[in-house]
């Protein structure tokens, strides 16, 4: 919701110092927000999840308390000791299965399988992945945080690749077209107003529907919407094109805008929330600079079939959803790691 605040204060500056030498004051609104964002970096506290798996448990629950206004907190740290031990425990519970299965040792249940990796081994290198510190750089080799990192990558790369924000970088030299430029700038910021409106009734409804419905059916509103963007540019369809930016924002605002986001914190436990999400914060912005350089260099190419293109990655994306992605409503995050097993 912050994000597409942001969007729309940015929209607002636009729109008010659109006119002469007043747009550089766009820029200096940003970069004296960047520059506060600095100072109040320094007053945030360290995320108390992440001071618990690095054994400073006393300044976890003293900023546990503070940022949930209550003194007792033992109830939720609790989860993330259980989440901590319990796939070890699993695995080690399984590993002396195994053993007791095979007194001969790995040799022989090799032989008995054909040849095939040792039972005993493979318990034994799940126990040091379950042990193993959780990485940028390693998360993507255990075994168990694989699956959820593609679905990361995907979802947040693939966000970039629906085309979202080509509406917001160029919706005002669509509808220039049919309006004079003080109504297109009003226009568009209104766009930002949408989208603020989505992104709020996402957050009133996402744990009544689940994140699937949401994610799915914006992605099906947003392969028409788009569809309907690209006949309207390339007929000259002037008033399709224009109702279709505003379809395209509320089909994104209330599902494939936040949803990702949701699901990075959501598909990963607490020893690979970190690393995970930072995958796909970056993979997000990488994908938004992909389509904000290419978008015209394609437009000038194969014309308004650009946004065949983002059509096709939106079909694509949202079946791959549809067959991996799973439902996290009602589900702690360890339950939602464990399914990934």
């Amino acid at each position: 919701l912050s994000i597409v605040l942001g969007i729309l204060a940015a929209l607002t500056v636009g729109m008010l110092a659109n006119r002469g030498p007043y747009w550089r004051v766009s820029v200096g609104v940003g970069l004296l927000l960047a520059c506060l964002h600095l100072l109040l970096v320094a007053f945030a506290p360290e995320s108390p999840r992440y001071l618990w798996q690095r054994g400073r448990e006393p300044e976890a629950r003293t900023v546990l308390r503070r940022l949930r206004g209550v003194a007792d907190v033992d109830s939720e740290t609790a989860t993330w000791t259980a989440a901590a031990s319990g796939p070890r425990l699993a695995r080690g519970q399984r590993l002396e299965v195994d053993q007791a299965a095979c007194p001969d040792g790995p040799s022989t249940a090799a032989e008995e399988d054909g040849g095939s990796k040792p039972a005993v081994a493979d318990g034994a290198e799940e126990l040091r992945e379950e042990g193993a510190s959780v990485t940028i750089f390693n998360i993507f080799r255990i075994a168990r945080y694989r699956r959820p990192w593609l679905l990361v990558l995907l979802l947040q790369f693939g966000q970039q690749l629906s085309g979202i924000n080509t509406v917001f970088y160029f919706s005002s030299s669509v509808l220039e077209k049919m309006f004079s430029s003080e109504l297109s700038s009003i226009l568009t910021m209104l766009i930002g107003v949408l989208n603020v409106f989505g992104t709020a009734l996402a957050a009133l409804i996402v744990d009544r529907f689940g994140r699937r419905p949401l994610l799915l059916s914006s992605i099906g509103g947003m392969v028409v919407s788009v569809t309907l963007l690209g006949v309207g540019l390339g007929f000259k369809l002037n008033i399709l094109a224009a109702v279709s930016l505003y379809l395209v924002v509320a089909s994104f605002a209330p599902g494939y805008g936040p949803v990702p986001f949701l699901l990075g914190t959501e598909l990963f436990d607490v020893r690979a929330a970190g690393a995970g999400g930072s995958w796909g914060l970056a993979a997000n912005w990488i994908g938004a600079f992909i389509v904000a350089t290419s978008f015209l260099p394609l437009l000038n190419v194969i014309g308004e079939w650009v946004f065949a293109v983002f059509v096709a990655a939106l079909l694509a994306c949202g079946a791959v959803f549809y067959l991996y992605i799973p439902e996290t409503k009602g589900r702690t995050i360890e339950e939602i790691s464990e399914s990934f097993k």
